[in-house]
């Protein structure tokens, strides 16, 4: 038993840290030993008057920190002392975290390993090949080709095209977001987006707020850079208010991820007043607020609301996009949107990374963007998602009438939340054996601590594929329910 354990809110170090190296320099005076079980989270948490997540970060960070050992199960105890390291036998360890090795990873090995022949996949968030505006945007690689000098293919600026950069800023400031083409730098789509913004934001164990569920690939970036989560609840009308002060207050994070438009995995729009509070939330504690724009294009019902980014006075709000989904994923081109301090290191970021995003690419988009085809283009995509949007909800409506589905008002994902007594995993096995795959919940939360769902894609099927694959669905989850 560990006595006399105590934080300090006046500590500028988060809680977690606080706990952490309270247990290592209780270890480095021989008051815990080699093999000493510590508390279990639980018990610790009541003790300390703190969050569950508080305790369970300080154990991954004593486990990052080769200082405790966690066997599932058991518990966790304290490792055996690192020895000296010998002159010249110091041999070199990547220091890569659990989640960073399987977030992804993993799911994608389950995924492979149940397809077999004949089985429909639910488990794509990708976009419709139909929607692919191939030949139009062939046209502008012609005429780019053909048009633009030979000195435009060139080693070019990091910061990205300056007329493709005005056209997105000009999207920007229609949107309500005070935008310069300065301010933007493109970027091989919006994971490299999120990539440099973690690069130059995040230490190593920075603590990164992220609403719960939050979009897989990204939270991938930030294991890789080492930080540690807290998660922010999220209820029908996306990230709850209060929640957030909450973790502000409590954790005092270094960053907020947040994709407030057609979010990814639920398809949650988040309310005007509410990304009015968060950014005045985000101010009063001082937080970065990184900002995840895709999706916002496929809109069902009325105009999409402002970003974020239009209510930031002091440009804390960096805002990323994607027009991977929007136009066609082969694409790879993104951006960033940031002002004041945080553009000149983002940009030596991009540098560093690849130098710039293809010149060939930058100038086909600015030609298609400003062509008209390109506006017919998503009136024909957005017309062709609500169509497999409204057939998919029927058709889950009708197969499983206890989930409560609503249709979602933007994007082409849909999250479903399994009840108590079915596991994520049991459920992935139990499609599978139906012939249907649904992507699992548990990436999808930051610490994987989640109740169990799946999450469900539509814009790549068919209506009547989709049918198919739900009625598989319902029979798997139906062996549940007869069971129970």
């Amino acid at each position: 038993m560990i006595e006399g354990l105590a934080l300090d809110q006046r500590d500028r170090r988060p809680l977690y840290v606080q706990l952490a190296d309270e247990i290592v320099a209780r270890i480095e005076r021989g008051e815990l030993a080699e093999g000493d079980r510590l508390p279990g989270m639980r018990e610790l948490a009541g003790r300390l008057g703190v969050g569950l997540v508080t305790v369970s970060q300080a154990y991954d960070s004593l486990v990052a920190r080769g200082r405790a050992i966690s066997r599932v199960g058991k518990g966790t105890y304290v490792a055996r002392a690192p020895a000296p390291s010998e002159p010249f036998a110091r041999r070199w360890e990547p220091d890569i975290g659990g989640l960073s090795r399987a977030r992804m990873e993993g799911v994608q090995e389950r995924l492979a390993r149940a397809t077999v022949p004949g089985t429909i996949s639910l488990a794509s968030g990708h976009p419709a090949p139909e929607t692919f505006p191939l030949a139009e945007f062939g046209k502008c690689v012609q005429r780019t080709l053909s048009d633009d000098p030979p000195a435009m293919m060139q080693y070019a600026s990091g910061s990205g095209d300056p007329d493709l950069r005005e056209t997105l800023a000009r999207s920007l400031r229609a949107r309500g977001v005070p935008a310069n083409a300065d301010d933007l730098i493109v970027c091989s789509g919006a994971q490299q987006a999120a990539d440099i913004v973690a690069t130059t934001l995040l230490e190593a164990r920075a603590v990164v707020a992220a609403e719960s569920p939050s979009y897989a690939p990204t939270l991938g970036v930030f294991d890789a850079r080492g930080a540690s989560y807290v998660e922010i609840a999220a209820d029908s009308g996306g990230i709850r208010v209060d929640d957030v002060e909450r973790v502000f207050a409590e954790y005092r994070p270094r960053m907020f991820y947040v994709n407030p438009f057609a979010q990814n995995p639920t398809s949650a729009v988040l309310p005007e007043r509410r990304a009015k509070a968060i950014v005045a939330l985000a101010r009063r504690y001082d937080v970065v607020v990184l900002e995840d724009q895709t999706g916002w294009v496929f809109t069902y019902d009325g105009d999409p609301p402002a970003p974020l980014a239009a209510y930031d006075t002091d440009g804390r709000v960096v805002l990323i996009e994607s027009l991977s989904k929007s136009i066609f994923p082969a694409l790879r081109v993104g951006y960033v949107f940031a002002r004041g301090g945080l553009r000149a290191p983002l940009e030596s970021a991009k540098m560093r990374a690849d130098s710039f995003t293809s010149t060939l690419s930058q100038r086909a988009l600015w030609r298609f963007l400003t062509s008209p085809a390109y506006p017919k283009h998503l009136r024909a995509a957005r017309a062709l998602y609500r169509e497999r949007r409204d057939a998919f909800v029927d058709a889950l409506q009708a197969a499983l009438p206890w989930a409560g589905v609503a249709a979602p008002q933007a994007g082409t994902t849909l999250w479903l939340p399994l009840p108590s007594w079915i596991s994520t995993q049991a459920a992935f096995e139990a499609c599978a054996r139906e012939g249907v795959l649904a992507m699992p919940a548990d990436p999808w939360y930051p610490t994987r601590g989640g109740p169990a769902a799946l999450r469900l894609g539509f814009g790549d099927l068919a209506p009547e594929t989709a049918r198919l694959g739900i009625e598989r669905l319902a029979r798997a989850l139906g062996a549940f329910e007869s069971s129970h």
